[in-house]
């Protein structure tokens, strides 16, 4: 008898084949497509940093970097699969793709980022338009000698005095200081609402709504007047004695940004700062957290001993405990304060708001003299005048947002300060522009405009 003979695969064939199915490569031949997504990525990222200030593309700027990333991480990939396969002539093309991407990925980036750094640039938004005529126009007043730098003279708060004694004394090389704020605790805690309102009232503290969380930054005042300031930040990086410092109250209990911030317990029990180094200066972020308030304080000094935490802990613990012993009184006193500032701001036309001119055209500050009747916030709108394009729409609200005092005397006004960007427009190419100031309820009533002035502006240039 015959044997019966089976047929055998050959290794990678199916049963009854003698051809073995060609081995699986992991990735496709298509490169293309890797390509044109990172192009395309790394072109969508260039223009939101040439133009996302201007055109509110920025918030593309993460989605176009993932873009990179991933083609670069497609390609490292690819170039070791391809030199585990033993592929060496493809795996070494898969590393050229790689680091031909990768150099011009970073080339890119460094010359647009250098190039936005010695260079302007224009939108041309304003090149064809022109102001009308017979119009109720206003300008800008003039910025306040010495407010760019807070080198006034005249600074008279008690906060920016102990501050300025205390670095007047050399630095030594030990951190630690004492978080010890009970007057703030109290008044946060058992006397919440005078608090709130005490805050809200008071021109030394300007309180502002960021992502839906209530902040106070504190102001430093300049010949009697309280001066806003980018984010709250102070500094004076002039001769030995430079410094940065901040001064946030976290009203709801939340972080004003992601960045990392060293927690602490308010307590007699000395603390020790986490140093690092910025703008060549010894720098701490503690967070103090006094029952139903926390306090974040930012210090940049020239040693690693907290001088300006220090006197801003004493000085800010003082001004609660005076607060404490009687806060209706307190609270009296900051509205009476509140109610001459808004007297000044209205200046001699008696307007409820005012603008006034920045460090730079298209940065500007506007002044609030006005009594909304109920708690709330205030905040600005603007438009082109002859088309009606609306400037800066994601960001103005949130800039020039600020809580106001009110009271139901209707002839009452009281006063307050924010500072904004326009960035639609050019230096040297001024058009009309219409604000309007906008205010919005606690009570959750639709908002409603309170008041409406022509200004004459020009937008910012990077």
């Amino acid at each position: 008898m015959n044997p019966i003979i089976k047929d055998t695969p050959e290794e990678g064939g199916l049963p009854g084949s003698t051809q073995a199915t060609e081995r699986k490569t992991p990735f496709a031949s298509r490169i293309w497509i890797p390509l044109s997504i990172g192009g395309g990525s790394l072109g969508l990222f260039v223009l939101t940093l040439v133009f996302g200030e201007i055109h509110s593309i920025h918030f593309l700027a993460w989605p176009a970097l993932a873009g990179v990333g991933a083609t670069l991480l497609y390609f490292l990939v690819q170039c070791v699969a391809r030199g585990l396969e033993r592929q060496w002539k493809k795996a070494l093309f898969a590393f050229l793709r790689l680091a031909g991407f990768g150099c011009m990925a970073f080339l890119t980036l460094a010359s647009v980022t250098v190039l936005s750094f010695i260079g302007q640039s224009e939108d041309h938004f304003a090149d064809n338009l022109t102001i009308p005529k017979g119009i109720d126009i206003a300008e800008p007043d003039p910025m306040a000698i010495g407010a760019v730098e807070g080198k006034a003279a005249g600074g008279n708060d008690e906060l920016q005095a102990a501050v300025r004694a205390a670095l007047a004394v050399p630095g030594g090389d030990v951190a630690e200081f004492t978080p010890h704020m009970p007057s703030l605790r109290r008044a946060a805690t058992d006397h919440a609402k005078a608090f709130r309102d005490y805050i809200e009232a008071s021109p030394d503290w300007h309180v502002f709504i960021e992502q839906g969380n209530r902040f106070a930054a504190r102001r430093w005042s300049y010949g009697g007047e309280p001066r806003d300031t980018l984010h709250g930040y102070i500094s004076e990086f002039g001769g030995d004695a430079g410094f940065q410092t901040r001064c946030l109250l976290c009203l709801d209990l939340k972080q004003w940004s992601r960045y990392s911030v060293q927690h602490v317990e308010d307590g007699p029990k000395p603390v020790v700062p986490k140093l690092s180094r910025g703008n060549n200066l010894h720098e701490s972020r503690v967070m103090i957290e006094c029952g139903g308030i926390w306090v974040e304080l930012f210090e940049q000094s020239g040693t690693p001993e907290r001088r300006v935490t220090k006197a801003t802990v004493i000085a800010v613990e003082k001004e609660f405990s005076e607060f404490e012993r009687d806060p209706e009184a307190a609270l009296a006193g900051a509205r009476a304060r509140s109610r001459a500032l808004a007297g000044r701001l209205a200046g001699t036309d008696g307007h409820p708001f005012r603008l006034v001119a920045g460090m730079q055209p298209g940065i500007y500050g506007v002044v609030y003299s006005l009594n909304p009747g109920e708690p709330g916030s205030v905040y600005l709108k603007a438009s082109e005048v002859t088309k009606g394009t609306r400037l800066s729409p994601d960001r103005l609200e949130g800039a020039s947002k600020t809580r106001m005092t009110w009271s139901t005397q209707s002839a009452e006004r009281f006063g307050a300060k924010a500072g904004f960007t326009i960035y639609e427009g050019d230096w040297g190419k001024p058009y009309a522009a219409r604000f309007e100031v906008w205010f919005k309820p606690d009570s959750g009533k639709a908002d409603r405009k309170l008041a409406e002035r022509i200004f004459k502006i020009e937008g910012w240039q990077r």
